[in-house]
């Protein structure tokens, strides 16, 4: 005769194999927004190496290169890119779903503003864009899981 009031010795290790799931799951959601800010801080290495071996090393005439100052706001808005994602992994501890929502929906707008106004261009470092794209994705997803399961 059983019982439903029965001990159950492995309920207790199923419990905490959940929770180790859905733990990795949370880590890999914040790990793709890490990822996306590390992308985007070495996206910003080659402008940066470009505007200080040109402006600061003395390389051109900077008080008249307009390349100098296109440099100097590539890089400073890539890192500003970069500093967003990176406050944006830091929420992740704290609201991963929101978070890698949000992130999502700034990549995309970022993108969609890339696309309207330097369409010629749109297709370089294609890889590494789709790359962040399904990283955000994976980790929208998985916050939504973390989210769903509370």
């Amino acid at each position: 005769m059983t019982t439903h009031n029965q001990i159950d010795p492995f309920h207790i290790l199923r419990e905490a194999q959940a929770r180790s799931a859905q733990e990795q799951q949370l880590l890999s959601g914040r790990d793709w927004l890490s990822v996306t800010t590390l992308v985007q801080f070495l996206t910003a290495l080659y402008p940066l190496y470009l505007w200080v071996s040109f402006d600061l090393l003395g390389y051109r005439l900077a008080s008249t290169d307009p390349l100098v100052s296109i440099l100097r706001l590539t890089a400073l808005v890539t890192f500003g890119i970069g500093f967003v994602f990176l406050l944006l992994s830091w929420w992740a501890k704290y609201a991963p779903f929101r978070a890698a929502t949000l992130a999502l929906v700034f990549y995309t707008a970022l993108n969609v503003f890339f696309a309207l106004t330097r369409p010629q261009h749109f297709m370089d470092g294609i890889a590494s864009r789709m790359f962040v794209f399904l990283g955000l994705i994976m980790a929208v997803r998985t916050g939504f899981h973390r989210h769903r399961a509370k």
